[in-house]
């Protein structure tokens, strides 16, 4: 113990010097003052900042018509639909194991919400959500980058990943989002064609798709047909049908595909904005 509070420097400087005589003719209390030194700087390195549900920082939450909203000074934390603001609250707290506390939400977040809401998108949503895991985070930001007015599939967003085996993770993954709206998975639809199902039930689904621009009665028609993609004649390219660049082509120049590989065999390559069959 007098070893170690002398390291420290805690002992009096009479009882300092006695230590100090000690160590230089005792090899084994010398060597193991240099035991307690390492053994220290280790401990030390293991250190790391407690998680936020054990510090007294506290979050907020606040409503956008029967949308709710729960956020912190670094961001948006999650955002929920329906209900009441007892079952919000709940199920913030096992998400993060924290209270919530009503307040005003601070106008750039309420913006991107409520631009989210009317189908003008967020291009780069402001989140909180550092609890994520690794596939949360890296399906989330594949999210954010999907154009608004367009969908993608899940098997799309599994191969952007680089994990195109992982479809049904990335379809679990997505059906969890903590923050929809602003992050946009309803802009994710099956690869067998169609709108799908989503958190807030289809019609929700298919009204969002609808203020962004996407015409879901054609994507039901040509999912009736098995059409998947959308070539031109004039460039040889092949797109998912909501892509920018294949809203372009004339009606005369569009070839529909039933698979990738179809297109594939007839000389066709990717789109490059919209990757419908390449990572």
């Amino acid at each position: 113990m007098r070893v170690d509070a002398a390291r420290t420097g805690e002992l009096p400087k009479d009882d300092e010097a006695v230590v100090q005589e000690h160590l230089q003719r005792c090899k084994s209390c010398d060597n193991s003052l240099h035991d307690v030194a390492g053994l220290a700087r280790v401990i030390k390195s293991l250190a790391v900042k407690p998680p936020r549900s054990c510090r007294d920082e506290i979050d907020h939450f606040d409503q956008i018509d029967d949308v709710w909203i729960a956020f912190s000074p670094h961001g948006l934390r999650m955002i929920n639909r329906g209900g009441s603001a007892e079952t919000f609250a709940k199920q913030y707290g096992k998400r993060y194991g924290r209270a919530l506390e009503r307040a005003k939400l601070p106008p750039a977040l309420r913006k991107q919400v409520s631009d989210a809401l009317r189908g003008e998108g967020v291009d780069r949503p402001q989140l909180d959500v550092d609890e994520s895991t690794d596939l949360e985070t890296k399906v989330r930001n594949t999210l954010a980058k999907i154009p608004k007015g367009e969908v993608r599939t899940y098997s799309w967003v599994a191969e952007q990943i680089g994990n195109p085996r992982a479809v049904r993770a990335v379809a679990n993954s997505i059906a969890r989002n903590i923050v929809p709206f602003v992050v946009p998975c309803h802009r994710v639809v099956p690869a067998s064609g169609g709108v799908g199902e989503y958190a807030f039930g289809s019609p929700m689904k298919r009204e969002l798709l609808r203020r962004e621009g996407v015409d879901v009665d054609a994507l039901d028609a040509l999912a009736r047909e098995g059409v998947r993609y959308i070539g031109s004649k004039t460039t040889n390219v092949v797109c998912f049908p909501t892509c920018k660049d294949a809203r372009r082509i004339r009606e005369e120049n569009r070839v529909p595909f039933h698979a990738a590989a179809e297109a594939r065999q007839k000389g066709f390559r990717p789109c490059k904005r919209c990757q419908p069959f390449a990572a």
